[in-house]
């Protein structure tokens, strides 16, 4: 097959998103299809990847490594952050402009050679509104990558919920296979279509070699990587880690480490000698950080059911016990359970967050290691989620010519 994605983050953007999409092209390539990609970057160019053709388009208004640096330096009022924020509040797509210079691209590279398929992904509305006007000018299977809803985020309006709804719909009516990460999301991505049946779960994963190997550090030590933002804080974290120092329940030379969070945090007086802020590595470099912890941390909110972190998939792997403080009832819980990786602390409850807190500590001060399902964990390596898609493909065109 050749296959064409179109999304707005890809090698060498450095975050989860990116690395879905790097997946799906490095997989496809592997499993000897041929593979184009037209992506965001910091300049046109074009240039090989594991095998694929990728051509980097350049935001007119803000690029990545722009974006970045403004965030770090917390420059929230400069022309180019508001020019972006007007094309968010405006047109729901922040990356508006990038879109028409993404769709030249793309219809470039469809006007010159037949694709049977073409993949975009959700970073913003712009990929899958290239794919549904390139869908509608050429015959090609057009896979949605949606990962989760749009008009279901909290900290959107409800009149912008209703409007991001109104595509959601659209995109669901006109795709040919909608992605999603998990099952009650793809349940729920069914009712909005009105029932349609063309969605299916493909899960975020890892990308590294098991590691077996367990080394405690001398100095009970746990870590989170990822980034901060307004609905996701360490702040109930941070406090039943206080309060339990302060009853001496844990050493008070324990240590947090928080990893790639790209604006720094504002750490409590009484803990800024336990916590340790490193700005955002390489992912590589990201994995090897984890094995100087003795504890991983998920932070995730009650609300949405169904939502994963993808920060907990590159964590499985690790052989490193997980503490997930987020709602014991949702998915996380369940795929801790169902691998024996670690340990679900209700997010609510200060009391609860402590009590697993003691027990992910106990690990570490008895030198004990969960008894991890290996074979549970390798079914969420990105290789083999990818193979499912492909597999499900196969069937569809095995369909098509019975």
């Amino acid at each position: 097959m050749n296959i064409l994605i179109v999304c707005n983050y890809f090698y060498p953007n450095n975050c989860i998103a990116s690395f879905r999409l790097n997946a799906f092209a490095k997989y496809f390539r592997e499993a000897g299809h041929s593979v184009s990609v037209v992506t965001e970057g910091d300049r046109d160019q074009t240039t090989m990847w594991h095998g694929c053709e990728v051509h980097y388009v350049k935001d007119p208004v803000l690029t990545p490594s722009q974006m970045d640096s403004l965030l770090f330096r917390r420059k929230k009022w400069t022309p180019r952050r508001i020019l972006t924020a007007l094309q968010g509040r405006l047109l729901l797509d922040y990356k508006r402009l990038w879109q028409f210079r993404a769709y030249r691209k793309a219809h470039e590279l469809t006007s010159s050679r037949r694709f049977d398929v073409v993949l975009s992904s959700y970073g913003n509305l712009s990929s899958h509104q290239v794919a549904y006007r390139l869908h509608r000018e050429a015959r090609f299977y057009w896979i949605a990558d949606m990962r989760d809803e749009m008009s279901k985020w909290p900290w959107m309006s409800s009149i912008n919920r209703r409007r991001l709804l109104s595509y959601e719909r659209k995109i669901l009516k006109e795709a040919d296979l909608v992605l999603s990460v998990s099952a009650p999301l793809v349940e729920d991505f069914k009712q909005t279509g009105g029932g349609t049946d063309k969605v299916i779960e493909i899960t975020n994963g890892y990308d590294y070699e098991e590691i077996h190997s367990v080394s405690f550090q001398p100095v009970y030590t746990m870590a989170f990587t990822g980034h901060f933002h307004n609905l996701i804080t360490p702040d109930k974290w941070f406090r039943a880690f206080s309060e339990l120092i302060a009853e001496g329940a844990v050493p008070a030379d324990s240590r947090i480490l928080v990893i790639g969070n790209n604006i720094p945090l504002s750490v409590p007086e009484n803990m800024k000698s336990n916590v340790f802020q490193l700005r955002q590595v390489n992912h590589d470099e990201v994995i090897r950080k984890t094995q100087e912890a003795d504890t991983l941390v998920v932070v995730h909110p009650k609300g949405r059911k169904g939502v994963y972190t993808g920060k907990l998939f590159d964590y499985l792997a690790t052989n490193k016990p997980i503490l997930a403080i987020c709602d014991p009832d949702d998915v996380i819980a369940s795929l801790l359970e169902e691998t024996h990786s670690g340990f679900t602390a209700d997010e609510s409850d200060n009391e609860d967050v402590k009590r697993m807190l003691l027990r992910c500590y106990s690990l570490w001060k008895n030198k004990e290691v969960l008894p991890r399902d290996w074979d549970k964990i390798r079914q969420y390596t990105r290789k083999n989620q990818v193979k499912k898609l492909l597999e499900y493909l196969a069937g569809q065109e095995a369909l098509k010519q019975s």
